[in-house]
């Protein structure tokens, strides 16, 4: 039994400019058609881009239509070749237009005046033409001689690339750690070059961990960090490592998950995604008296037996007699706390500047109301934040270095 296939042939696409040559002698004309009849041949494209002068239209052009039939072909009359903002402004849209028709594009800048080779080779470069090409060959009195003719292949990738990997860089500084890998996959799928395959792999790894850490992936994260040989990457494998050892071996992580929230908040508050920010610092405020709650006293705010609660408190929170245990939240925490005598607790207690802020934060639209967070509210509140951390986290300077994400510098 047959099976046919179909095969999806891909589209090229050949733009050329089209001059006359320095001395537009009739031999200078032939020259260049031959030249450019020769460049039409090896790229064999389904469709030529003719880019002319109002002179080249009526000399070249002709001569080039007597030495190669073409199977498709259009001409683009440029008005003014001596003005390359003019002839780019023009060009533009076309180069557009082609880039979305076609899969591969060769640009020849053979001949044409500096102005139109110029602005075919920055648009060739903009719009990632597959090869840039030019003729030459053997010249006598300036001219290429018929039948010495040599194509000469220029890749344009390198522009292209360094251009894709630079915005990759500001993606990446900026937080955006998917919009990164997109980029960077798209390098490593079109671009072979073993010097800039190998120059980003790590970049591509670093996004890669980083977008697990960021939404608190560790083990993920960790899996694939400690694999990548960056020196400036020892605070991050410190932390991970530390905070994976303490979770495995059933001791307190809090103190990382403190220094980890403070620092995703940060990240949210530099896109200016307050609403966010503010979210993991209120959870920073709560985790702070949990830990503590903890760390000092033995109390697993997630199940608050009975007999570990004050009378005070039983009263004030009117809890039933046969409620075997409680679960706290960030108020009770701290009002367990200062029933327990803790600085802390009497800290919260006083601090109005603090729960005014905590409030601001349950009227916003991820919480319970439908006001918007402030910057200046992240702020004072991140502040805030850092004071309470301070007096209860040892090492907090550390620990924020160390789970402090790093900027790519290239």
């Amino acid at each position: 039994m047959l099976i046919s296939k179909v095969c999806c042939l891909e589209m090229k696409a050949l733009i050329v400019s089209v001059g006359t040559g320095t001395r537009p002698t009739k031999q200078a004309v032939e020259s260049l058609a031959n030249a450019i009849a020769f460049s039409i041949k090896h790229h064999n494209p389904d469709k030529t881009f003719f880019i002319v002068s109002q002179q080249s239209l009526n000399t070249t052009l002709l001569k080039i239509m007597q030495k190669i039939p073409l199977k498709n072909h259009e001409i683009i009359l440029i008005e003014n070749p001596d003005d390359i903002q003019k002839i780019h402004e023009k060009l533009q849209p076309k180069f557009c237009q082609i880039k979305k028709k076609f899969d591969q594009i060769a640009v020849d800048y053979t001949s044409g005046t500096k102005a139109m080779t110029s602005a075919l080779t920055i648009l060739g470069t903009i719009y990632e033409a597959t090869t840039l090409s030019y003729i030459t060959g053997e010249r006598i009195g300036g001219i290429v001689q018929a039948g010495t003719e040599k194509l000469n292949i220029v890749q344009p990738y390198f522009a292209t690339t360094e251009q894709k990997i630079k915005t990759a860089i500001q993606f990446f500084n900026k937080n955006q750690y998917n919009a990164t890998m997109e980029i960077l996959a798209q390098i490593q799928k079109t671009v072979k070059d073993p010097q800039i395959t190998s120059r980003i792999k790590p970049f591509f790894q670093l996004a890669k961990a980083y977008a697990q850490w960021d939404i608190f992936q560790h083990q993920k994260a960790f899996a694939i960090i400690e694999k990548i040989n960056r020196q400036e990457l020892c605070g991050n494998k410190r932390f991970l490592g530390l905070l994976l050892n303490a979770i495995n071996e059933n001791r307190n992580p809090a103190s990382f998950h403190i220094a980890d929230l403070i620092n995703n908040a940060k990240r949210r508050g530099e896109e200016g995604k307050y609403d966010d920010a503010v979210a993991r610092l209120y959870r920073t405020i709560e985790l702070i008296a949990q830990h503590q709650l903890q760390d000092q006293y033995g109390i697993t705010p997630s199940k608050v037996k009975l007999e570990q609660i004050p009378q005070e408190l039983i009263d004030i929170w009117n809890i039933e007699p046969d409620v075997n245990a409680i679960k706290l939240g960030l108020k009770k925490c701290y009002e367990f706390l200062n029933a327990k005598k803790d600085p802390l607790g009497k800290k919260f207690q006083n601090d109005k500047k603090l729960q005014d802020l905590l409030s601001k934060r349950n009227t916003s639209i991820l919480a319970h109301g439908t006001t918007p967070v402030t910057a200046e509210t992240y702020r004072a509140l991140l502040q805030k934040t850092l004071e309470y951390a301070k007096t209860t986290i040892e090492r907090l300077e550390q620990l924020l270095h160390d789970s402090a994400f790093i900027k790519w510098k290239g």
